[in-house]
């Protein structure tokens, strides 16, 4: 974006806060223009005007581009989802057809399985605790992911970058 753009969503901002109208936002501005830099304006109106739907305060950065997060991505699964394809998996597949079970499964669920092993999942007796173990690792995984997906693009590549360093180490 550039700095009319950003000028153009502060001035939607500071309309839903008349206190707001008459302050100097240069500062804010230059902020702004820094940290939203990679989202297309169109993209930014529709956050700020959602984060202004759903708070009583002035939007921060962070609540730009969680909201814009919200709105560019696609909606992810919940653990409960997630589990019960698992659990259709291995109906299906059963324990000795593990290749087919993880490729019928989304990317992301195939991931955490082999988190877990396959293995562990088919034939684990306390069904249960594995079941309260996968949902705390997959809403940690997803707070992960959502909060990478809510960084601006340079600093995720750098944050990726490093992680891609780390498991070559490994």
């Amino acid at each position: 974006m550039n700095r009319k753009e950003i000028i153009n969503l502060l001035g939607i901002a500071t309309a839903n806060f008349p206190n707001l109208q008459q302050k100097e936002m240069k500062p804010t501005a230059i902020l702004w223009e820094k940290a939203l830099a990679d989202i297309p304006y169109e993209v930014a109106e529709k956050a700020v005007i959602k984060v202004l739907s759903t708070s009583k305060f002035f939007p921060t950065i962070a609540e730009i581009r969680d909201a814009t997060a919200q709105i560019t991505q696609p909606r992810t699964l919940d653990a409960i989802e997630a589990w019960g394809m698992i659990v259709q998996a291995i109906r299906k597949y059963g324990y000795y057809n593990q290749g087919a079970a993880l490729q019928s499964l989304p990317e992301d669920v195939a991931e955490m399985v082999k988190r877990f092993t396959w293995r562990e999942l088919c034939l684990s007796e306390n069904v249960e605790t594995l079941r309260a173990q996968f949902r705390m690792a997959w809403e940690t995984q997803s707070k992960r992911t959502n909060e990478l997906k809510a960084l601006p693009t340079e600093i995720r590549l750098l944050l990726e970058g490093a992680t891609q360093n780390i498991k070559r180490i490994e």
